[in-house]
């Protein structure tokens, strides 16, 4: 899906996304990945989201956002009671959707200037 954009000065924005991957700056990502407005994407080692772990959760709620978005793949998937208390006990939250809702989400929130991360599990 092509994704409509405004033209904004240095951020990270998904131009497109598909089952052949996400695109993001021009490239395009094939591996689940991890992205914030202002940086290039991160690989990010979940290939489903049964390979999210407690120490991998914590690691994402130690990035400086006001909003975390877990793309869960092709389907929604809600998290573990294990993987909420990492979540409370950083006194975070996050959405888990799919990955197509959470690539939009990001577009959306980077544009409204939040503080926002997405960690993305692909494929879509």
């Amino acid at each position: 899906m092509e994704l409509e954009t405004e033209a904004i000065d240095g951020r990270s924005t998904i131009s497109s996304y598909g089952s052949d991957g996400v695109v993001v700056g021009g490239k395009t990502l094939t591996e689940s990945f991890i992205l914030t407005p202002f940086a290039d994407p991160v690989p990010w080692g979940v290939d489903q989201f049964s390979d999210l772990s407690a120490l991998l959760l914590d690691k994402l709620c130690g990035m400086d956002c006001e909003v975390l978005l877990v793309g869960t793949g092709m389907n929604q998937v809600f998290p573990s009671p294990e993987l909420s208390r990492v979540l409370a006990t950083h006194g975070q939250s996050a959405e888990f959707m799919n990955s197509r809702a959470a690539c939009s989400t990001f577009n959306v929130l980077s544009l409204d200037d939040r503080r926002v991360t997405a960690a993305i599990i692909l494929p879509l």
